[in-house]
């Protein structure tokens, strides 16, 4: 099991404010131990854009990630996550959300459908009934 996060932060966006938002979505005690890349491009318009990933290779570190992370979020969005897991989980076992990031920089974990979100994404191993199953559990 494995764990990133990942973001776009634009030309008009504070960078540590972004970093900010990505960490409130990691647990305190990871914090330190993030492995953090980024990737320089240009949007559509020759605007600048930083591609920002967070990860944790360490099945522990994701483990631990996905219960903080699943802990925090509000009933609503579990009871979607889980009833729509077919929309939010690939063949390769790669399970996916989308966050708000502007609610993220405020502490709060939302999920949402809109552009400017931290993505989400953990690998497992198993089945999607076994991933659903430790979801309902948590």
């Amino acid at each position: 099991m494995s764990v990133e996060y990942a973001t776009f932060i634009h030309a008009t966006e504070d960078y540590n404010k972004v970093i900010r938002a990505i960490e409130n979505l990691v647990p305190p005690k990871l914090r330190e131990r993030k492995n953090v890349t980024i990737e320089e491009t240009y949007g559509h318009y020759d605007n600048p854009i930083r591609i920002v990933k967070i990860s944790f290779r360490n099945p522990e570190y994701a483990y631990q990630a996905l219960m903080w992370l699943w802990g925090r979020l509000l009933d609503i969005d579990k009871a979607y996550l889980i009833r729509n897991l077919d929309l939010h989980i690939d063949e390769k076992m790669k399970f996916y959300m989308r966050l708000d990031k502007q609610d993220a920089f405020l502490g709060f974990c939302r999920l949402s459908s809109g552009d400017d979100v931290i993505k989400v994404r953990f690998s497992f191993k198993g089945s999607k009934d076994a991933i659903r199953d430790l979801l309902k559990n948590f």
